[in-house]
């Protein structure tokens, strides 16, 4: 399963898709940070956090999902399992495969994230003041908001398995967009209610209005644990469909 892993890391970030989406993302992350920097904002602290948990954790699911999604599409499409399968690699090794290079996806393009967010925020916001940042809060956030995006990947895998090629990055992305939007309306209708904090710790599309670099969120282990569990769910729900679908 390790030369199969590596094969399939080489792969992917060989694919020319997957340099422009880093490259754009990137690019978007300046962009917003020129944007929110001429905003009536009061620190530093406001204008980074609107960079990398406003519209970088709603942008970072899609490019993960949509990258993804063209990488193992592109192997229903070609042939590519049954090449695999028939060099004699199991079903639960492509699929572990798939899986763990995915996962390298997510954190490479949260990389992404971070750097040029950083970077934003010390070019355009240069002249207003840092003081409010605490760093204790950042960190646990950015690790709370990894394990959110991990547990969202693990789905998009499972989805890539449910709707075979390229079908996957329509599927995928209305999936994200729908669930930005219902959270976004449940947040407005019910954001004092327990049922709906306990129903956003699952989704990283739901979590935008509660990260900062200000302050740690609240219960963050809660939302590791319910996020977590999501992610592996759609692990086993995805290895078992894989297992058996009808690859002729």
């Amino acid at each position: 399963m390790t030369k199969l892993i590596r094969a399939d890391m080489i792969r992917m970030f060989r694919t020319r898709a997957m340099h422009l989406m880093m490259l754009l993302f990137a690019g978007l992350m300046i962009l917003e940070g020129w944007i929110a920097s001429g905003e009536d904002v009061e620190s530093e602290g406001h204008v980074f956090s609107s960079i990398i948990f406003g519209m970088g954790s709603m942008l970072l699911p899609m490019f993960v999902s949509i990258g993804i999604c063209l990488i193992i599409g592109a192997e229903f499409n070609n042939g590519g399992i049954r090449n695999k399968m028939t060099v004699g690699h199991t079903r639960q090794g492509i699929y572990g495969s798939w899986l763990i290079c995915s996962f390298v996806i997510t954190l490479v393009m949260e990389a992404v994230l971070i750097v040029s967010s950083l970077a934003a925020g010390f070019i355009f916001g240069k002249n207003i003041d840092i003081s409010d940042i605490s760093v204790k809060a950042l960190v646990i956030n950015i690790l709370v908001m990894t394990v959110c995006t991990l547990s969202f990947t693990a789905l998009i895998v499972l989805f890539c398995t449910l709707f075979t090629g390229y079908k996957s990055v329509a599927v995928a992305f209305i999936y994200n967009e729908a669930l930005m939007m219902i959270f976004s309306l449940m947040g407005e209708l019910f954001k004092s209610s327990e049922g709906y904090k306990l129903a956003s710790r699952f989704f990283i599309q739901a979590q935008m209005k509660f990260y900062t670099a200000i302050e740690v969120t609240d219960s963050p282990w809660l939302t590791v644990l319910c996020s977590g569990s999501l992610g592996i769910a759609a692990t086993i729900a995805g290895i078992v469909s894989f297992r058996n679908q009808d690859m002729k």
